[in-house]
């Protein structure tokens, strides 16, 4: 059994919420009304989670050495000695074909979607991340990936809002985690992420972080004052639920600079204020979209 659970931690299930953003185009299309659509979307979430669970087992077989040496990751199966590193790469190996075969039973342009996904993912693990900016496009590239297939799994046209919303607040994320990361660790940053460190000094991720959360602010104002939004939507109402997402970006900005931002998996996990916030933004959007 304890074996099972090791595998189940390497899967990370508590990381899926970020495969959320899959059911972003069903919930703005006003598809939720169509349990076809309903249902395609669930297939498309299930389909993410398997592919990133893949990659989780894989990265942690990649960095099982580094992760040795942090203070929290050391705690990981692989890391720890706890699951072998042959156990995590067949892990990995039959989730990703997992997702593959689940994502070919929705329209083909759904499994390109996953297929790319999967093949930036593993460029990211096996090297790029190192590569300072770099790496944190990537990971914005992989949610706007996952915006994108899940519009394309119910047959809908993508909003470039959605698309921009995505990628900006993906790279305010990235820049914030890596400012937390060495607010929390310091000089020893170096030796638990091998990354250019000296392009990530606390000036430049401070303005990095500060360009980032300034365009997510302002993409999502521009999108709910959008023709489209105001039109067919809602109306002008949109622009209210302006606020919780303000308060959320500038929660997530000053616990990253004092280190206790690692994620936004973390933060809703730990920080009751910043769940608010996102609980909050959700309650409206549903008032507005579907009252």
């Amino acid at each position: 059994m304890r074996g099972l659970r090791n595998l189940i931690r390497l899967a990370r299930p508590s990381h899926w919420i970020k495969n959320l953003f899959v059911l972003a185009a069903l919930v703005f299309s006003h598809e939720v009304k169509n349990p076809a659509a309903v249902a395609w979307a669930g297939l498309a979430f299930a389909a993410f989670c398997l592919a990133s669970s893949a990659i989780y087992a894989l990265n942690d077989v990649l960095d099982r050495k580094e992760d040795a040496r942090h203070p929290v990751k050391r705690h990981r199966p692989v890391a720890s000695g706890e699951t072998s590193v042959g156990a995590a790469v067949v892990l990995g190996v039959v989730l990703g074909i997992a997702a593959i075969a689940l994502a070919a039973t929705l329209p083909r342009p759904f499994l390109l979607t996953v297929i790319a996904y999967l093949v930036v993912t593993l460029a990211y693990i096996g090297g790029l991340k190192g590569v300072a900016v770099l790496d944190v496009l990537l990971i914005a590239l992989g949610f706007v990936i996952r915006a994108y297939a899940g519009g394309v799994a119910i047959g809908v046209e993508v909003s470039p809002w959605l698309i921009l919303c995505t990628l900006t607040l993906s790279l305010f994320l990235g820049f914030a985690k890596r400012k937390s990361e060495r607010a929390a660790l310091g000089e020893g940053a170096a030796e638990t992420r091998l990354i250019e460190w000296e392009s990530y000094d606390d000036k430049t991720l401070d303005c990095m972080m500060t360009v980032s959360a300034t365009l997510a602010i302002a993409a999502y104002m521009l999108y709910t004052v959008s023709p489209d939004i105001i039109t067919h939507v809602v109306r002008p109402w949109m622009f209210l639920t302006v606020l919780p997402v303000v308060y959320g970006v500038f929660r997530f900005y000053r616990l990253a600079i004092t280190g206790r931002a690692t994620g936004p998996v973390e933060m809703v996990r730990h920080d009751p204020a910043f769940v608010a916030a996102v609980a909050v933004w959700l309650g409206m959007v549903a008032v507005l979209l579907y009252a």
